[in-house]
């Protein structure tokens, strides 16, 4: 009986204490950016005045993983991809003017919107990282996410 009743204090006092304790903060600093729809034929051509528009505005849930690699997906479908293998940190939704703000860690990230056929990126670096966002310490990253894929160039 006196084990039962120690154990209930210790597991009482661990448990304010638990409590007590302030969640880590992530300083004043993450990803901002919007995101952009482009759409239709946009090549130029001597009868068709060319589009220059940088794209409209877009409400969309914005996925934010750990760095990956193309070789971490299931890239078969590209642009758009499926079984991505590394963590999922946060989905964010855009404001109806495409445009999100979200506090992170320092790392490197890779972005994705969602699309009917998938998670979708167009950006990739020389080591086939998708979408690679760098968030730097006090600092924010400003991107802009281009969604093309029923474009014509």
């Amino acid at each position: 009986m006196k084990k039962h009743i120690i154990l209930f204090f210790l597991s009482v006092i661990i448990s304010i204490i638990s409590l007590a304790q302030k969640p880590k903060k992530v300083a004043n600093q993450g990803i901002s950016g919007v995101v952009l729809w482009k759409s239709g034929n946009l090549m130029p051509s001597p009868d068709v005045t060319a589009t220059t528009s940088k794209g409209s505005p877009i409400e969309r849930d914005v996925y934010i993983y750990q760095l990956t690699n193309q070789s971490q997906t299931d890239a078969t479908k590209m642009p758009f991809f499926s079984k991505i293998t590394t963590k999922l940190i946060v989905k964010i939704k855009t404001s109806k003017d495409g445009k999100f703000k979200i506090k992170l860690p320092v790392g490197y990230y890779s972005l994705f919107t969602k699309e009917k056929d998938g998670l979708y990126a167009n950006q990739f670096d020389d080591s086939m990282n998708i979408f690679t966002v760098r968030v730097s310490r006090r600092q924010w990253t400003d991107i802009t996410f281009l969604i093309d894929y029923q474009a014509t160039y």
